[in-house]
């Protein structure tokens, strides 16, 4: 049987939860008849260059800052015409809405988009993201699917006007042969950042912005600090060298407890050597992927009540109300008092949860079944279009 070409629709391929997953998603189809293309509307970012390792061929159309340019539709129609693919599957706003554009402009072939976002306040989204929004409201009929990665994004898009028919919801895969526990990686953690020997690591992975509220995470470290845990702060990711996190430590006499790293690359070896994982984001979340992962890695994780965090987790206990620095610290106290064993046995059932729930094999696997539900009800209209 011949491959069949898709034609993946993405904003750029920066560091990100949906980008990571593109790539991912991508490497999993190897094997199958289904052949991904990538088109970044943006220059490539970094996660590009991980899917060229997969021989995933990647286009762009070069749009500044996710802001079309009048030659940006001719480029669009180029890009599919070049690949001429069977199905358009778009990833995150701008992606999605160029899928449905150029399948418009081209043949007409069937769409599907992946929404990874969660819109708890729609006032709170740039003015951008807003119009983004209700333009996906108003085409959202004409997709053949919408993949939302989690149940309470789903819930709030169907609320803006998103065809509740169309609703399919996978959450991220993980690959947990990538994400698994790692012996000596505390200590590994401990040398590589030069964190005193006796602290607990408390860890997240994000990049610096508002939504993932990092003045909480150091706020939650020094309550644990000022009741006798003696903690310490890791943040990984890009844009943290002058942002909140280090404002806030610098303030509340944390400087010394709190280490910030720039986005990596091996982020799958560092993982399994915290002591907790904490998500401390407000708003914006979904299914967060470093939560996720974390979970893979045999770590508790301790998480904010956005997205789908509950589902995820797994454990009301771990879970605390966002904004609120004090509640954070509250679930991490509790994960800290347990002794070293019962913390690994806690760290091991979440493992657990991951792989027999949110493994990228299953992600996947969802994945096609909604490919071959499009290209078979395309294939139905196109012999008997008066047959709906």
């Amino acid at each position: 049987m011949s491959d069949i070409r898709v034609l993946n629709c993405i904003t750029g391929l920066n560091v990100g939860g949906a980008e990571y997953m593109l790539a991912r998603f991508a490497r999993g189809l190897s094997g199958n008849r289904y052949r991904p293309s990538v088109l970044s509307l943006m220059t490539p970012g970094p996660v590009a260059e991980s899917m060229a390792l997969s021989e995933v061929d990647i286009q762009t159309i070069g749009m500044p800052q996710a802001r079309p340019r009048l030659n940006s539709l001719w480029r669009l129609r180029q890009a599919i015409r070049t690949t001429e693919p069977a199905l358009l599957h778009g990833w995150m706003y701008h992606g999605n809405i160029a899928a449905s554009v150029g399948a418009l402009m081209h043949r007409r072939q069937p769409v599907i988009w992946s929404i990874h976002h969660s819109v708890a306040n729609i006032d709170a989204e740039k003015r951008m993201t807003r119009r983004l929004i209700t333009l996906g409201a108003r085409l959202s009929p004409w997709t053949a699917a919408i993949s939302y990665c989690s149940r309470v994004a789903a819930d709030q898009h169907e609320a803006l006007g998103f065809d509740a028919l169309k609703r399919h919801v996978i959450p991220n895969g993980i690959d947990c042969s990538e994400f698994q526990p790692l012996n000596g990686a505390k200590d590994r953690l401990h040398q590589l950042f030069n964190i005193p020997p006796t602290r607990s690591i408390i860890g997240n992975v994000a990049r610096a912005h508002p939504m993932k509220d990092h003045a909480a995470f150091v706020k939650a470290l020094a309550v644990l600090r000022d009741r006798g845990y003696d903690v310490h702060g890791l943040i990984i990711g890009d844009g943290h060298e002058s942002g909140a996190a280090r404002q806030t430590a610098r303030d509340l006499g944390m400087d010394g407890r709190l280490t910030t790293s720039g986005a990596r690359s091996d982020i799958n070896a560092l993982l399994p050597g915290l002591d907790v994982f904490m998500l401390s984001s407000s708003w914006g979340e979904a299914f967060p992927l470093c939560v996720a992962e974390a979970m893979a890695c045999g770590v508790p994780a301790a998480a904010t009540d956005v997205g789908d965090c509950a589902w995820l987790v797994g454990d009301l206990e771990l879970i605390s109300e966002p904004n609120n620095a004090v509640a954070q610290a509250e679930v991490v106290a509790r994960l800290l008092s347990l002794c070293p064993a019962d913390r690994r046995q806690l760290g091991m059932a979440a493992r657990r949860r991951v792989i027999e729930n949110f493994s990228l094999a299953t992600y996947v696997a969802r994945h096609l079944k909604l490919y071959e539900m499009a290209l078979h009800r395309s294939a139905s209209y196109r012999r008997d279009p008066w047959n709906r």
